[in-house]
């Protein structure tokens, strides 16, 4: 399963903003538009309290097919830029670490 972080930076920049992309998020979660063909939300969303952002953990199962949904979200003037970085388990990380296990070194030829 093809996991992203997605972070999304809004234009707050007023109080019709706030609404419009409040709306535009309700629509999405609520199902009335939903996400794009293949897209899971599997965690979230959060709101940053630092920056005017939002944040999902999405399932994408072909990023290509967001690309339409997303521009035209971005051409609204309501979002200012995307961040997907792709995660994957904890788990992942432990046959990294696998692949850097001592291995059995061969002995040289003529050494004892």
């Amino acid at each position: 399963m093809p996991m992203y972080l997605d972070e999304i930076w809004l234009n707050e920049t007023s109080a019709d903003n706030v609404k419009k992309i409040h709306a535009m998020f309700q629509g999405v979660l609520s199902g009335a538009t939903g996400f794009p063909e293949g897209v899971t939300l599997k965690a979230g969303p959060w709101a940053s309290n630092e920056e005017a952002k939002i944040i999902l953990v999405l399932d994408i199962q072909d990023h290509a097919k967001t690309f339409v949904t997303f521009s035209s979200v971005m051409a609204s003037g309501l979002v200012l830029k995307r961040k997907l970085t792709p995660i994957v388990d904890w788990k992942a990380m432990d046959d990294v670490v696998k692949t850097f296990q001592a291995k059995p070194k061969a002995k040289a030829k003529g050494k004892k």
